[in-house]
């Protein structure tokens, strides 16, 4: 028997018994829909932590200090010095500083930064206007406000050219920032104001040093040698203390995505895995399906073998069975799948990543568990002595 023949015999068998086919690729249905559910979820995580992290700066390093805080000199220098140096901002940052609105005050974390900031993370204004360099110089109180702050202070007016207080100090606002969103961590991004750094060291902290500085450099292939000129630049000016600790803490962008990446990713891998586990059990399903079938179509199967049919071809025609019970679960699994997931993303807001290799690897995994569990049964049908079987009844 040719494999046409075996494919047009498992399907007249299998639409016999229309109930328990169904029935039994629920089980190949819910694993592969749950592997599609898992793996694009997996996906779309490891999209939405690359744009959270990258809200931290592209090409970012973060330099803060361990024990003498830097100058303005230290920051000239450096901006000077090394060619990869493409954007460059002190950081004065204040927690939870009371601001104020005639009847309306929150807390809020205030940054000191230039324009370089914004430059640097990618975060275009709404409306309003960046910082004037005469500004940053003269320690001018002007005030960029976040989505959230906007919200909070002004939902129903334009708050360009308003006065807010910070601190009990009168600050005009110049410019509103385009929402950013909440961090993985659920920190407001937006819940922020933003002076120059100048005004804050000055107004704010009554300080003329900083214990952080943001630079940017042109290329990701930049920053490893960035960083490694920035351990050797402040060793030099700083020599290592009795605790041996570096003078300078150092983080990239790179770094912070190479971790979430690889967190997600590992979490793509057990939430697959997980999923895999009911592929499995909808395997066992088929298995025990397949062997009731046999029990109940011995005497046909002593028919065929006594008018010719081999041994090769009852093995064919009952695996044949098993893989269109698990095909058939596989495609409707995929459908339900990608419903499902695409409903979640739609929901949740996360971006929807169609993986066409990950729909057409789990098809071929409902395919193969078909074939490992469904070989067992075909082979005890194969096995069958023709005249025992006839005996059956």
């Amino acid at each position: 028997m040719n494999l046409k023949n075996s494919f047009k015999t498992a399907t007249k068998s299998l639409g016999k018994n229309k109930m328990r086919t169904t029935l039994t690729s629920i089980g190949v249905i819910i694993g592969v829909s749950s592997v599609i559910i898992m793996i694009g979820i997996g996906s779309s995580a490891q999209v939405a932590v690359r744009e959270k992290i990258l809200t931290y700066g592209v090409n970012a390093i973060s330099v803060q200090t361990n024990y003498k805080q830097f100058t303005i000199a230290d920051l000239e220098k450096i901006s000077s010095t090394y060619y990869q140096v493409k954007y460059f901002t002190p950081i004065s940052y204040s927690k939870n500083m009371l601001i104020k609105y005639f009847n309306k005050n929150q807390l809020t974390g205030i940054w000191g930064v230039n324009n370089d900031y914004f430059k640097m993370k990618n975060w275009p204004l709404k409306f309003g206007r960046y910082f004037s360099e005469y500004e940053i110089i003269s320690n001018e109180k002007v005030a960029i406000i976040g989505h959230t702050v906007q919200k909070n202070f002004f939902p129903f007016s334009d708050p360009l050219e308003k006065i807010i207080l910070i601190d009990n100090l009168p600050y005009r606002v110049i410019g509103v920032l385009t929402e950013m969103g909440t961090a993985l961590s659920g920190r407001d991004f937006d819940d922020i104001v933003i002076i120059p750094y100048t005004t804050s060291l000055i107004k704010i902290k009554g300080i003329k040093q900083f214990e952080e500085f943001f630079i940017g450099v042109h290329s990701e292939n930049q920053i490893d040698d960035m960083v490694k000129s920035l351990h050797q630049y402040f060793r030099r000016l700083h020599p290592p203390m009795l605790d041996k600790r570096d003078p300078v803490r150092i983080q990239t962008s790179k770094e912070k995505l190479e971790m979430a990446e690889s967190i997600s990713r590992y979490l793509s891998y057990l939430l697959a895995g997980i999923a895999s586990i009911s592929l499995f059990v909808g395997g066992v399903g088929i298995m025990n399906i397949m062997l009731v079938s046999v029990s109940e179509r011995t005497r046909e199967i002593g028919i065929r073998m006594a008018i010719g049919a081999k041994s090769r071809d009852i093995l064919l025609q009952f695996l044949v069975e098993s893989v269109i019970l698990s095909s058939m679960g596989g495609i409707a699994g995929i459908i339900i799948g990608i419903s499902v997931y695409y409903t979640i993303t739609y929901f949740i807001h996360w971006p929807f990543v169609f993986s066409l290799s990950g729909i057409m690897l789990s098809f071929l995994f409902s395919c193969a568990v078909g074939i490992t569990f469904g070989y067992y049964p075909a082979k005890k049908a194969s096995s069958l002595n023709p005249i025992d079987a006839l005996r059956t009844e």
